[in-house]
């Protein structure tokens, strides 16, 4: 895999600089640049140093210059005169200047962007206009949502209730699963995998709830809030209940799509089901302790151990991954 990718992974993200490079050769390196493609739409969606009218001139010049998102590029200049690349990509280019995002990592990515795209554009056309894709439909949805939060005078995204929540938690990483549905069924030639979308959705949200849930007080204490605003009839604490338990529940619908992928590409299976594992982890912690969810790297490690020993055999992989789901009790 290309050393720009694992230099950026490991500084991006711990997890996925553990689980891409345990793809075949050739898909590592298409789900790894999508993946911090990725990274660059969700550092512009949450950089606190950017205004909302400036996150949009962003995401307005991302999209002019992305490879494989010409069509989608054309629609939208023709419609509402868009920035030509030369100007999106300056525009880009002095946003970055600005250190963008709260890691370090965050801001050396961000100035990378130019050699990102340019890596992109190499891909085989199938991955790179699938990577092009979900970044457009990622920052159409958070454009929507911002657009509705403002007119609500709310922050964003300003969720109200669950189905909004799900609806935030679809956009930016729901879109990401089927990306990685399609990917997937692109390597292995199979078309009963590409049908499988709805299920690889359903694990995109899943972790994304987790996540949510893991950094909900972190969130609150850098005035964030993901969260729907509990009401009068419903408590903060029976609320966390509620979206843990759908958390669980979309994870337990997504552990489907991970024995559909065939027994012997355990390297794909590992990939999509280790974070269900890491998920299920996080929520059990979560469920005793909100402020104490993240799980230790002796755990990931015996984790990534045992679901070797049970990546080939369906009914005991299904069968630990369902356990590790079941609520804890109280």
């Amino acid at each position: 895999m290309d050393r720009f990718v694992t230099d950026h992974l490991g500084g991006v993200s711990r997890t996925y600089a553990v689980l891409i490079p345990m793809l075949p050769r050739g898909l590592d390196e298409a789900v790894g640049l999508a993946y911090l493609l990725m990274r660059v739409v969700d550092t512009i969606e949450d950089a606190p140093q950017l205004s909302d009218d400036e996150r949009l001139a962003c995401f307005a010049a991302l999209r002019a210059i992305l490879p494989g998102a010409a069509p989608l590029n054309a629609r939208a200049e023709s419609a509402d005169g868009g920035p030509d690349r030369g100007t999106a990509a300056a525009l880009l280019r002095d946003v970055a200047e600005r250190d963008l995002g709260d890691l370090t990592a965050e801001h050396a990515l961000m100035r990378e962007l130019p050699r990102l795209l340019e890596r992109l554009g190499l891909l085989e056309p199938f991955y790179r206009e699938a990577a092009a894709k979900c970044a457009v439909q990622m920052m159409d949805g958070v454009t929507s949502i911002l657009h509705r939060s403002r007119e609500r005078g709310l922050a964003y995204p300003g969720n109200r209730d669950a189905a909004e929540l799900r609806e935030y938690c679809h956009y930016v990483a729901g879109v990401v699963g089927e990306m990685l549905c399609d990917m997937m069924a692109h390597h292995l030639r199979s078309d009963a995998l590409g049908k499988l979308r709805g299920v690889a959705v359903e694990l995109g949200i899943g972790l994304q709830l987790v996540n949510i849930l893991k950094d909900s007080l972190r969130d609150a204490d850098g005035g964030r809030r993901y969260l729907p605003i509990a009401s009068g009839r419903v408590s903060s604490g029976e609320l966390y209940k509620l979206v843990l338990e759908e958390a669980r529940a979309s994870l337990k619908r997504g552990t489907e799509f991970v024995l559909a992928l065939p027994a012997a590409a355990w390297e794909l299976r590992s990939f999509c089901g280790l974070p269900i594992a890491w998920g299920a982890m996080t929520l059990a912690r979560a469920e005793r302790d909100a402020g104490a969810a993240k799980i230790g790297r002796g755990a990931v490690q015996a984790s990534i151990d045992l679901f070797k020993r049970l990546v080939r055999d369906d009914h005991a992989l299904r069968g630990w991954l369902m356990s590790m789901l079941r609520p804890t009790p109280a």
